[in-house]
Order: structure tokens, then C-alpha cells, then sequence
């Protein structure tokens, strides 16, 4: 009998190692858009047709593995240019760049590449840059940035002014998220030749900030910035 507990016990172990081994990538994900998301319908509509063509999403991991490779303390972007408002869920995906980690080493960026496809398999072809990635608390507001090409500062949805239109939430997250919030755009730039991109926007709405991968925990639910980030006010 002893020898039997014994090896199930061992067993046991072996499978609790091999859970924790293949646990799913969770973290933070800031996902910017080039419209309003949480406007007066007015707002929406007159941005709906002509706007939202552009946005960036960029995921930082706190755990987990994908592709055989441990993702925590890594970063990934993504930005996106369609002829469609891709706040919309059922958008064309148009083109795209990823970016990723240069101090990642090559394993690394392979995996996070193939996170970026599980989360875009419509995307057909993503051109890639590898530069240096920063994703981070300043204070309540937060920053990301991807070489020369990328920069974004955010800043709580609580701190802005009501407007006169009856605000309310009209989308949300493009990425798979367990709980998200939105914040303002304090000022983004994209520069990006290889979508002959150039995008500059400041004061918005634009921002979804949401966690993903969280074990039992609804998918999509919209919570305040407070809620969101917690005591600390620390998100990523």
C-alpha cells in the first residue's frame, strides 16, 4: 500500500508540474482605437463610417506559455489599418505590423508572433519589426511604447469632463479580454511606413484597458478604471 500511495502521489505531482507548465498565457492588454468607444450616439455615428480605421493592441503577460515557451514578462503590439471601423467586431482586418521584443531572444518572438496569429487568424499577412518595447504604469495613467514608431500615453476616463450627448459605452474589446475598463487618449502617434501610416490623436475615448487569461472569471466585462486597475492603481 505504501508503495502504491507513493506512487500515486508521484503521479500526482507529475501532473500538477505539467498544468503550471502549460498554464494559458494571462496579463494586460491596451487596445487603442482611432474613434470614440464610450460617446453620445451623435458622437458614434458621425465617427462610424469614416473613423476607427486604425488600431493598436499590445499584451503584456504575466504568465503563462504558448507555443512550448514561457511568456511572462514579455510584450507584444500590433497595429492595424483597414478601410473598416475596426471597433466593430465583424471588421476587415485589413493590414498589419507586429511588434516585437528586441530584447527577447528568438524563441521568444516566435512565440509571441504566433500569439499575435492565435488572436488574428484572419489577419493574412503581418509584417514584422523587432524594437524596443515598453509597456507601463506612469502614475493613473499609463504608456506604451515600440521604438520610434509607436507611442501612447493614457489617462483615467474619470479625470475627463461630461459631455453634453449622453455618453455610454458603444463597443468593445477586439482582443479576447476577461474584464476590460476604458481610458482616455491623453496623445498617441503611429508612424509606421510600412502601412504608409501616420496617425496622430489626443483626447479621446479610444482606449479599452482589460485583463485576459484570468482562471473562472467572465469574459468581457466592463468594469471602471478604479475597479479595473485595483488599490494599487497599477494595471500593467
Amino acid at each position: 500500500m505504501t508503495k502504491v500511495a507513493f506512487l500515486l502521489a508521484g503521479l500526482t505531482g507529475w501532473l500538477q508540474n505539467g498544468a503550471v507548465a502549460t498554464e494559458p498565457p494571462r496579463g494586460t492588454l491596451l487596445e487603442l482605437h482611432s474613434c470614440e468607444l464610450y460617446a453620445g450616439g451623435c458622437i458614434v455615428s458621425s465617427e462610424e463610417t469614416l473613423d476607427g480605421r486604425y488600431m493598436l493592441q499590445a499584451w503584456n503577460f504575466t504568465s503563462g506559455t504558448f507555443a512550448g515557451i514561457d511568456l511572462a514578462g514579455l510584450k507584444v503590439a500590433l497595429l492595424q489599418a483597414s478601410a473598416e471601423n475596426l471597433a466593430l467586431s465583424k471588421a476587415k482586418p485589413g493590414q498589419a505590423v507586429a511588434y516585437l521584443p528586441q530584447s527577447s531572444t528568438e524563441a521568444q518572438r516566435e512565440a509571441l508572433l504566433a500569439w499575435v496569429k492565435s488572436q488574428q487568424p484572419e489577419l493574412a499577412n503581418i509584417q514584422i519589426r523587432t524594437v524596443p518595447l515598453k509597456l507601463s504604469a506612469r502614475g493613473s495613467s499609463y504608456f506604451l511604447s515600440a521604438g520610434t514608431y509607436l507611442s501612447v500615453t493614457t489617462a483615467p476616463l474619470e479625470s475627463c469632463d461630461s459631455g453634453s450627448c449622453g455618453e455610454s459605452l458603444w463597443y468593445s474589446p477586439r482582443g479576447a479580454n476577461t474584464v476590460f475598463s476604458v481610458a482616455v487618449n491623453h496623445s498617441s502617434m503611429a508612424n509606421e511606413p510600412l502601412l504608409k501610416l501616420e496617425w496622430k490623436d489626443a483626447g479621446k475615448r479610444s482606449v479599452f484597458l482589460a485583463r485576459f487569461g484570468e482562471p473562472g472569471a467572465a469574459s468581457n466585462v466592463y468594469v471602471t478604471t478604479a475597479d479595473l486597475c485595483g488599490s494599487q492603481g497599477n494595471l500593467f
